[in-house]
């Protein structure tokens, strides 16, 4: 699959999503509304047409949920929460999702929530990489499960970047995984959304030294 572009009037955004099989399981989403850009990345447990088919059922509802919550200003723990109540009776046992879901302000604030996902990487401007842990569990499987945003800021010339584990799990001939360490070893010195996304994603693609693609592959590059 293509690379997928959106941009907006402040922040640049650029998407690349590599279906291991057909079918993806990785879903992503953004959405302006307002001073505030909205966006959304996760995946499905498990690979091929099953996962695609709660992926579908979950990009769906996303995208409704989170242009509903954008019009009520709602938190993105609310959001994670309501997706979690739609999905909870439609799942089968075995099925579960990560993600995150979350807005960045016109000022530079991000509020976002983890479900369980890959820690989102915030790059700053003198090198320092911040990653955010889980703040509550995946989505589906637990009952009355909650999810707590954290706030951060993203400063000009500084990056958010959001990423599926098909990314970090690609596995070399001896089986070493590209893991958190390749990502930061393939960060390019440009701040485009586009190259830096293109950049992560090619060096796990030579990582893997040309071999069949292990999973789902999506990076999400946002750039202040």
């Amino acid at each position: 699959m293509s690379a997928l572009l959106a941009e907006e009037a402040r922040y640049d955004v650029h998407a690349i999503s590599l279906p291991a099989k057909t079918f993806t399981g990785d879903f992503w989403f953004t959405h302006a509304a307002g001073d505030r850009l909205w966006f959304a990345l996760g995946d499905v447990a498990g690979k091929g047409l099953p996962a695609a088919i709660v992926m579908a059922m979950i990009q769906e509802e996303l995208e409704h949920r989170i242009t509903s919550c954008a019009r009520a200003g709602c938190d993105p723990a609310t959001t994670m929460k309501r997706l979690d109540e739609f999905l909870k009776p439609l799942l089968p046992s075995n099925r579960f999702a990560t993600a995150v879901i979350g807005w960045l302000d016109d000022d530079g604030s991000i509020t976002l929530v983890n479900a369980g996902h890959c820690p989102p990487m915030i790059v700053r401007g003198d090198g320092v990489i911040e990653q955010i842990g889980s703040t509550g569990p995946a989505v589906g499987i637990v009952p009355n499960a909650r999810w707590q945003s954290t706030t951060l800021t993203l400063s000009p010339g500084e990056l958010l970047v959001l990423y599926s584990d098909g990314v970090i799990e690609s596995p070399s001939e001896t089986g070493d995984d590209f893991g958190t360490a390749g990502i930061l070893r393939s960060l390019p010195a440009s701040i485009c959304a586009r190259t830096v996304a293109t950049a992560i994603a090619d060096a796990a693609a030579r990582h893997a030294a040309g071999r069949a693609q292990y999973d789902d592959l999506t990076v999400m590059v946002v750039s202040a």
